[in-house]
């Protein structure tokens, strides 16, 4: 038998994918050679080690991952009531900044509000935009 031949065998019968033909074969071979038998079994122990290696880092990742979703959910709720807390502050702010600030007079025709008199006497605009505000 030769070594391609015998390693395609050992790496079938690792896979789970060996039909009872190559089986049969390589335990034949195995039988005959007892340096095929010990490469078989550093084989085997190197294909034991990887799968235990990949299963705790897998289930290490996946731990790793749900710890990390768990943080940033936190993170993100924090976040988020920051903001909601912070618009808040900020409506309550809009209410009461001066209509010069809030931007209120570019609503305001001035041209309508220079025409409106109060008892033959003009109303100024300040009084008429507060009077717009408080609506």
């Amino acid at each position: 038998m030769s070594t391609s031949e015998f390693e395609s065998l050992v790496a079938a019968f690792l896979e789970g994918n060996a039909s009872e033909a190559q089986v049969a074969r390589l335990r034949a071979a195995l039988g005959r050679s007892p340096e095929l038998r010990a490469r078989f079994q550093s084989r085997v122990r190197l294909h034991k080690a990887q799968l235990s290696f990949l299963s705790r880092r897998e289930e290490r990742s996946l731990s790793g991952v749900m710890t990390w979703l768990h943080g940033y959910g936190q993170r993100m709720g924090r976040s988020f009531a920051h903001l909601c807390l912070l618009a808040l502050v900020l409506v309550e702010l809009q209410v009461t900044i001066p209509a010069e600030y809030s931007g209120l007079l570019s609503y305001v025709d001035s041209p309508a509000a220079e025409e409106q008199v109060l008892g033959g006497t003009e109303v100024p605009l300040r009084l008429l935009t507060d009077a717009v505000q408080d609506f």
